[in-house]
């Protein structure tokens, strides 16, 4: 498939995620001036709505802090949860208008840091005694219940970035309370993240889905390696980096390509180091392995190049 077939693939993927029509696509490519323009306003509404969000999240954040000590107790949770959720209120509402659209996501966002705080804040001002853990739980799941719900109904990318950040949160937190070891934790946290991330990049979300796949990899990565250390199994490590830049070529993710590619380099690394450290061939290993490492390097640049970058992936 030459590079031109490629590209009309990943057309016809998009144009199916976004329910675009073959006139739809000719009109954008026959007024090139008006999609010029389309593009330079949107990307100038877009940094003006974060840069405006980020000041009013700083505004909000000194005014808070500058006057906490005067605040009783339900004063601090009616300006950190109220705020929270005034936020996520007015989101809502700009979702979708011609006008306020920009300005849902980093309203959004505001939401997402201040109502959590605020569950904290009630929690400490009201709460009487109970593991810290429980507070993480309901906390979590209060917030999972609540952005879930509204990426169900609104179909944000926003809301799927904070849902499953939520989502993280709430299970660690529910395997940690249940004693379960923290190896595996981070195993089964890592590739439900991974899982997440595919479907993801199958969707109209996939902007979200390389911080997902970078995070997934690193967690099933670190975690399965503190599990094999110093046992018969460790050489799987080597396999399952291996894994992952063959999972890259099917994901299209340079993501992927790129922690595959440092695992496997790390594991040689610490391999060669181990077992031959302390031998007379010790400067022959050095050699190999930094030719093994331009070879995997090499290899990485060919698969980017053949698989992933002629696809122009979105993680």
């Amino acid at each position: 498939m030459t590079a031109k077939q490629d590209a009309l693939q990943e057309i016809i993927s998009i144009a199916r995620l976004h329910n675009l029509n073959a006139e739809d696509i000719t009109r954008a490519l026959s007024d090139k001036k008006e999609s010029a323009v389309q593009e330079s306003g949107g990307i100038l509404s877009r940094l003006f709505g974060y840069i405006g969000g980020i000041l009013v999240f700083a505004g909000i954040c000194i005014l808070i802090g500058q006057m906490w000590d005067d605040f009783d107790s339900y004063t601090r949770v009616v300006v950190t949860l109220g705020t929270g959720f005034s936020a996520y209120l007015f989101g809502l509402a700009a979702i979708g208008h011609e006008k306020f659209d920009r300005a849902a996501t980093p309203l959004l966002l505001i939401a997402a840091l201040f109502q959590p705080t605020g569950i904290f804040v009630m929690l400490d001002e009201f709460s009487r005694g109970g593991k810290p853990e429980h507070g993480i739980l309901f906390m979590a799941g209060t917030m999972l219940l609540q952005q879930g719900l509204t990426f169900w109904q609104k179909r944000r990318t926003t809301l799927a970035f904070t849902s499953i950040v939520f989502g993280g949160i709430f299970f660690v937190t529910l395997m940690d309370m249940y004693e379960i070891d923290a190896d595996m934790i981070g195993l089964c946290t890592g590739a439900s993240l991974m899982l997440i991330s595919w479907s993801l990049s199958q969707s109209p979300h996939r902007s979200i889905a390389a911080p997902w796949y970078f995070v997934g990899s690193v967690a099933t990565l670190v975690s399965f390696g503190d599990m094999v250390r110093d046992t018969a199994a460790e050489p799987l490590f080597l396999g399952l980096s291996a894994f992952f830049i063959f999972l890259s070529t099917r994901a299209r993710s340079r993501t992927l390509l790129l922690v595959g590619t440092v695992a496997m380099l790390c594991y040689i690394g610490y391999f060669t180091g181990k077992h031959f450290g302390d031998s007379l061939g010790w400067p022959l290993v050095l050699i190999l392995s930094g030719s093994a490492f331009i070879g995997l390097g090499a290899l990485a640049l060919r698969i980017n190049a053949k698989y992933i970058r002629a696809e122009k992936p979105a993680a």
